[in-house]
């Protein structure tokens, strides 16, 4: 009986026991899960086996797997015009023009390899369009094809200031004009004709460097052929696939407000710790430590110094050096006269003008950067005088009086008819055509100009020429719309015969 009764107490204490391991393995478990309802854990007065059945064997659920990643921005861009801008552009024209380059060689080269820069820009740009929504304002996301086509053309300035550039100024100028097509992007609502006008200004060039090269160096004639063929894909890529402007995804979501860049940008610098009012507010620092920080600021080390006058230097003034405190005449000090310009200096800039006067005179002055002045409601009295524009495109619809460019640099007239003449002067780098009928073509005091005629003014029209340079006139062939450019001759040969003065032409068949 007595070893009965210490058998029972016995297994009361192992249960008690059991029933404290239970309790401390369901505090470990709550502890170690993740946040859930506790209503389920079991009271230290339950069962053993509850207790030991419910939180012991029940392993805690594993955590749900993680969502998979979103697909790429590129795997997403991959649009038929994307992939033909690489197959195209990118992997076709692009490289046959690098190609030519490196066969080439030199400072063409050199400029030559910017480009590549730029398509890739604006790759990047055409990719976002097809994921995104158009932005109201384009600004931001073109600036990186921005800054690729200013490098282009600030390479093609120093180049060409260099002593192994001089000789190829004329195929720096074929890539400096052809640049600009790249800026399709931003015109609307055709921009394919847009390339087409930077490729016919490029073309300009291109023939020269054929022209130079042709019987010296078959390598630049390659070079000029195969970026005029880059500029030719650029052009039929823009005409299927981006007819009336670059195509953004009506459904995708907003544009960015910036494109993305590869890797993030360095934090800026902290900014520069406060100076103190004075230095005997401040308490003076180490030796050793205040030179070093004064070294550190360079130039600004000075900044803070104070500009002594003449009437208080005691070297120039022996009377100052018996007293210990130099007088401050800064108040009764003379003003500095103001600044006046330098000779030669450019004036201010003018506001921009484009206005019909007393109803006849259509008054175009101080453009600039401006490639959409249409003039399209014209009368056969009125007149156009275009004055000191730059770098700009005038359209004149319809038939008109006369036109005159004055004083301009690098403008394009687009002209429909006239029924007295057109008149350039003092306007270098222009483009000029005609696609109706003009009696009289004048150009004086210019240089390297383009004339392209119609069919309708060719039995009609006189050019008269006066002080000019590099004036090439295209005629049509009456093939798909193709010129041929005939120069217009500079030189002149002039002999005595029977004491009569004689004048020749010399023309230099190319």
């Amino acid at each position: 009986m007595a070893s009965a009764q210490q058998g029972m107490h016995n297994l009361t204490t192992i249960l008690k026991r059991l029933e404290a391991v239970t309790s401390r393995l369901e505090d470990v478990a709550v502890s170690s899960s993740s946040p859930a309802p506790t209503t389920s854990l079991k009271s230290p007065t339950s069962s053993t086996h509850d207790n030991v059945a419910g939180h012991v064997a029940a392993p805690p659920a594993p955590p749900p797997p993680p969502p998979p990643a979103p697909p790429a921005a590129e795997e997403a861009a991959s649009t038929p015009a994307i992939k033909a801008y690489e197959d195209e552009i990118i992997h076709g024209s692009l490289r046959d023009f690098i190609e030519k380059a490196d066969e080439l060689g030199g400072p063409v080269k050199e400029h030559s390899s910017l480009l590549p820069a730029l398509c890739e820009a604006q790759l990047s740009f055409l990719k976002l369009a097809s994921n995104h929504s158009k932005p109201t304002a384009l600004g931001p996301l073109l600036e990186p094809q921005g800054k690729a086509i200013q490098a282009i053309l600030e390479s093609k300035d120093k180049l060409s200031r260099t002593k192994e550039g001089r000789d190829w100024n004329v195929c720096f100028n074929t890539l400096g004009e052809g640049v600009p097509a790249w800026g399709w992007v931003q015109v609307e609502p055709a921009p394919a004709p847009y390339v087409a006008e930077m490729k016919n200004a490029a073309q300009f060039w291109s023939d020269r460097v054929i022209k130079q090269y042709k019987e010296t160096n078959p390598a630049a004639v390659a070079w000029a052929k195969a970026f005029s063929q880059l500029l030719t894909s650029l052009q039929a890529y823009v005409k299927q696939w981006h007819t009336t402007g670059v195509a953004w995804n009506p459904r995708g979501p907003p544009a960015p407000s910036s494109v993305p860049s590869a890797s993030p940008s360095a934090p800026p610098p902290p900014p520069p710790p406060p100076m103190a009012a004075s230095s005997a507010s401040a308490p003076a620092a180490g030796g050793a430590a205040a030179l070093l920080a004064d070294l550190n600021k360079g130039g600004a080390v000075t900044a803070g110094l104070k500009k002594v006058d003449k009437s208080q230097m005691t070297h120039k003034n022996p009377d100052l050096r018996s007293s210990a405190v130099v007088p401050d005449n800064s108040a009764s000090a003379k003003k500095a006269p103001p600044l006046k310009p330098k000779p030669g200096a450019a004036p201010p800039k003018k506001p921009a003008k484009f206005a019909l006067e007393d109803g006849n005179k259509w008054m175009i002055e101080y453009q600039e950067d401006n490639k959409d002045i249409v003039i399209d409601q014209t009368e056969l009295h009125q007149t156009v005088h275009i004055f000191s524009c730059k770098n700009s495109v005038v359209k004149i619809g319809g038939k008109i009086n006369a036109v005159t460019m004055v004083g301009c640099k690098k403008m394009a007239i687009i002209l429909d008819s006239a029924v007295s003449s057109l008149s350039i002067t003092s306007s270098p780098s222009f483009e000029v055509q005609i696609t109706g009928t003009i009696p009289t073509v004048q150009i004086d005091t210019t240089d390297s100009g383009q004339v392209y005629l119609s069919k309708e003014c060719m039995e009609t029209v006189e050019i008269i020429t006066s002080k000019t340079s590099s004036i090439n006139i295209s005629v049509p062939t009456g093939q798909d719309g193709d010129f041929e450019e005939r120069p217009v001759p500079e030189q002149m040969k002039s002999k005595v015969v029977k004491g009569k003065l004689i004048t020749e032409i010399i023309e230099h068949a190319g």
